[in-house]
């Protein structure tokens, strides 16, 4: 039985058109979504709109806004998406924008992924196509691409250490290691946990590293190509610039790791359960993610095709099957990212998305061994689930039976989006003091006004400033000594109404803090006209010397 195999290339360009067909309906979503963005996204804007602010304003202050703007988390996102910021001329909006970083960012990734899938195929495109089709058909990496997330960049850095692991065999060590250094630096400007997403090729291609031998011939040689120079240059400043920024907020960073993954606070975002029971649920989570609701049975349907055609080949004595060493690893390093995971408290499904460049090189091996008609009919039930799952995000069919809960359909109402831009235009300050928000909901909190007002200072060059009344504060008297130290011009909240089904660990006060702005005298109500039940307190003469703000203590 002869096995025909797909080899002929796609024509120059178009698998590029093919990668940027699947972000299509992502574009189409991005474009009509008018989502106030909550809590982290929110911060990245902010971050990202005052970098593009000082770029064009002070170089001390910009310098000083890459390297503290962000202390918790890595800053590759903002700094990625500052470059962004002024396309909001173009898209009509900072968010648009901004979303536009992520989509480059996952057509970069589905690129990588073509050019391994045609590696791992001996120059099979259709097997390439299968590979970034299933990718791209995930719910995971649909909703992801409607989110301001660090986990597309991380995903594509993981997926650059996967290229630059199966082809270092031919290449030389010092590119090897040039292209390596890049990825990783890469990476963990996006997450700090990177590196456990990767560490399997990474260390293979290291590996290989030690074999070749460095040599200064082969520096000189490399030195002489413009490309490397280019290379050298772009990794010694991202590499000294991300040196300066984890020696500022390492302590930061890591404490953030800490309380995500196993202190008190990440009770609130998931639970403690014995190993056996937290792989269960993170397998729940990377099915809905990744295989809900059709790929999984494609993903078996390939499996059992490339085996039945692996032993065929065999029997005929055709030439070995071929099995790069990075698929293995690709299978090993999944296993490792799920035994990691289950030792943690959080359940979060944005931690798996950095795992789906593995997934997608174990489906692209498999594939290389199908022949061309099963491969094309591999390509049209992935596309099969790409039309699902965009369909749905668009709200074109009905949610399906299982999926990620980051693919949510576009927010077409913007009366929230407009009463917060009303309420920070109001409250607009050059005092540089900090208002408070003193509710925390998705739309209305201190991460996303700031964020509104950072957006308003590139229209009118006056920056106002929030603060909440502290993170999942639970003690009323620690909350009106906040508002006293801060000594606000303006406290915004919510009526009470609107305060039902708002995340109740992040609100124990909310209630008790209105009550004593509506029964103190100081503050007075600022008449301002909402659907969304907007309430803002002025205070009317501001806190005298060591006055207690309300009546609560």
């Amino acid at each position: 039985m002869t096995i025909v195999r797909a080899t002929r290339q796609l024509p120059a360009g178009l698998w590029a058109l093919l990668c940027a067909g699947l972000l299509v309906p992502s574009l189409i979503w991005v474009a009509e979504d008018r989502t106030v963005w909550p809590w982290d996204q929110a911060w990245y804007g902010e971050v990202s709109a005052d970098l593009w602010f000082w770029m064009g304003h002070s170089l001390r202050r910009w310098v000083g806004e890459l390297a503290d703007g962000l202390s918790l988390k890595p800053p590759g996102v903002v700094w990625l998406g500052q470059l962004f910021v002024p396309l909001r001329h173009i898209f009509g909006s900072v968010e648009v924008s901004l979303l536009v970083s992520i989509l480059v960012t996952q057509f970069v990734l589905l690129a990588i992924l073509f050019r391994i899938g045609r590696r791992l195929s001996m120059g099979s495109s259709l097997a390439a196509v299968a590979g970034v089709t299933l990718a791209a058909g995930t719910s995971l990496f649909a909703g992801l691409s409607h989110q301001f997330f660090a986990e597309p960049l991380q995903a594509a850095a993981v997926a650059w250490v996967y290229y630059v692991a199966i082809e270092a065999p031919g290449w030389s060590s010092l590119r090897i290691l040039a292209q390596l250094a890049l990825a990783m630096v890469v990476g963990v400007l996006a997450k700090a946990d990177t590196p456990l997403y990767c560490v399997l090729p990474c260390l293979y291609a290291a590996g290989l590293i030690w074999r070749k031998k460095l040599s200064r011939a082969e520096f000189s040689a490399c030195w002489k190509s413009h490309g490397f120079r280019v290379q050298a240059v772009l990794l010694g400043l991202l590499t000294v610039a991300t040196a300066i920024w984890y020696y500022r907020n390492v302590r930061a960073v890591w404490q953030h790791i800490r309380d995500a993954s196993s202190d008190a606070v990440a009770l609130n975002y998931g639970s403690r359960d014995t190993w056996m029971h937290k792989l269960v649920q993170w397998w729940g989570l990377l099915y809905d993610s990744f295989l809900s609701p059709y790929l999984g049975w494609v993903f078996l349907a390939v499996l059992a095709g490339a085996g039945l055609f692996g032993i065929l080949r065999l029997r005929q004595r055709r030439e070995k099957a071929r099995i790069e060493p990075v698929s293995i690893l690709s299978a090993l390093q999944i296993l490792l990212l799920l035994w990691v995971l289950s030792t943690t408290i959080t359940l979060e499904p944005r931690f798996l998305f950095a795992i789906l460049p593995s997934m997608a090189i174990m489906f692209m091996q498999l594939c290389a061994f199908l022949p061309v008609r099963l491969l094309a009919a591999v390509v049209v039930a992935c596309g099969a689930q790409w039309a699902a799952v965009n369909a749905e995000s668009l709200a074109i069919t009905g949610r399906l039976s299982h999926q990620s809960q980051w693919l949510v359909t576009p927010e077409f109402d913007r009366s929230h989006y407009d009463d917060l831009t009303r309420v920070v235009s109001l409250t607009s300050n050059a005092s540089e003091r900090y208002d408070i928000v003193a509710v925390e909901s998705p739309w209305m909190n201190a991460n996303t006004a700031a964020f509104f007002a950072a957006k308003n200072r590139l229209q009118t060059g006056v920056r106002s400033y929030y603060t909440s009344l502290g993170y999942a504060e639970s003690d009323f008297g620690a909350a009106m000594r906040r508002i006293e130290e801060f000594r606000p011009r303006y406290v915004i909240t919510v009526a009470e109404p609107f305060q039902a089904g708002l995340p109740g660990f992040l609100n124990v006060v909310s209630l008790p803090v209105l009550y004593d702005l509506r029964s103190d005298d100081r503050f007075s109500q600022v008449p301002f006209a909402s659907h969304s039940g907007v309430l803002v307190f002025r205070f009317k003469n501001g806190f005298p010397a060591g006055a207690a703000a309300g009546s609560g203590f």
